[in-house]
């Protein structure tokens, strides 16, 4: 199955790359990265017992090379993206994994193949302002990266082998589906992955359903035979920004757990302050969660900024995080 869709996807790529040839070709690359770095104050209840310490994390600082080719009618595109953490990771590396895809768009919508972050995933993390933050993460313990109380862990991680399709804008719908391959069994087994959104101007709402295979848990956070639905919406006009994220999600335990998160962003001249709430209604990290933070942006590629979250735990344990730290971006891009 995998070799038939693939080589489809090679037949496409064959009609559609001499026309990107043809057309008036524009060719763009970038070069991108973000240091990202906090120290935090942290109280929570771990395995050795309560930790009460100050801590300096490197919150998922990167580095990457996005580029396109094509015109405004046919394009093609690749962007990859690694690691590159400003204190030393568990092995020692420079550099670690985290996505490169490819593919086309024009149109006709867009298809993107290889490892990234895949579109049920995609919502939750575009809504969250403490992304890759240090704050009480999904599973309810302090966590210098991924997603935040009140978001599942299926909104953390990548996708390999994955294979989406994004249709053109149909008056304000848009359709999005999926497959990807898990490569570790014999019978390549397929996960798949459904949805569409309505963007109005100011407002977007939309769902996706994600479903992984019998055997095999291809799409991250939802388990082996499992599936996850997310319901969203967010609004965004010139100086505040809210959004909602509800999902209902396959663990691997005996009950479905479901997820919320609602936050707000007030976006001043160089300062914004969020805040957000989250809700767990199951398994361990039951509970409800606040956090807040305010970014005051120094330059327009560098912010610094206070936060600090709680959670309150059904098992017992009540940890909060008090952070401050730093982000500088930087980009050139040559045409």
């Amino acid at each position: 199955m995998k070799k038939k869709i693939l080589s489809l996807l090679c037949l496409v790529m064959v009609w559609a790359i001499p026309s990107v040839v043809k057309a008036e070709t524009k060719p763009k690359v970038t070069v991108y990265g973000n240091l990202r770095y906090s120290f935090n104050y942290i109280d929570e209840d771990g395995v050795g017992g309560n930790l009460e310490r100050w801590r300096g994390t490197d919150n998922v600082s990167r580095f990457g090379v996005k580029g396109s080719y094509g015109s405004d009618d046919v394009s093609a595109f690749v962007h990859l993206q690694v690691g590159a953490p400003s204190d030393r990771d568990g092995q020692g590396d420079g550099f670690n994994q985290r996505f490169f895809f490819g593919g086309l768009k024009g149109s006709f919508g867009k298809v993107t193949y290889g490892r990234m972050t895949n579109a049920y995933k995609f919502p939750g993390f575009a809504l969250d302002p403490f992304y890759d933050l240090s704050r009480i993460n999904a599973g309810g313990a302090f966590g210098g990266g991924g997603a935040s109380y009140g978001l599942s862990p299926a909104t953390n991680g990548f996708t390999d082998n994955s294979l989406q399709y994004f249709t053109p804008d149909l008056d304000g719908f848009k359709l999005v589906g999926g497959i990807a391959f898990e490569d570790a069994t014999d019978d390549n087994e397929l996960a798949y992955l459904v949805g569409g959104s309505y963007n109005g101007g100011c407002f977007n709402i939309g769902a996706v359903y994600a479903d992984n295979p019998e055997d095999a848990g291809v799409y991250p956070g939802i388990a082996v035979d499992g599936n996850a639905i997310r319901a969203y919406a967010t609004y965004k006009c010139e100086d505040w920004k809210a959004g909602v994220s509800y999902e209902n999600i396959d663990t691997g335990a005996l009950e479905d757990v479901s997820y919320l998160y609602v936050t707000g962003t007030a976006m001043m001249d160089d300062t914004d302050l969020s805040l957000s709430v989250g809700y767990v209604d199951d398994g361990a990290a039951e509970g409800f969660g606040i956090a807040g933070g305010a970014f005051y942006n120094v330059l327009d590629n560098a912010k610094v900024y206070a936060m600090a979250s709680y959670a309150d735990l059904e098992s017992d344990s009540a940890p909060y995080v008090f952070s401050v730290g730093a982000i500088y971006n930087f980009s050139f891009t040559a045409n």
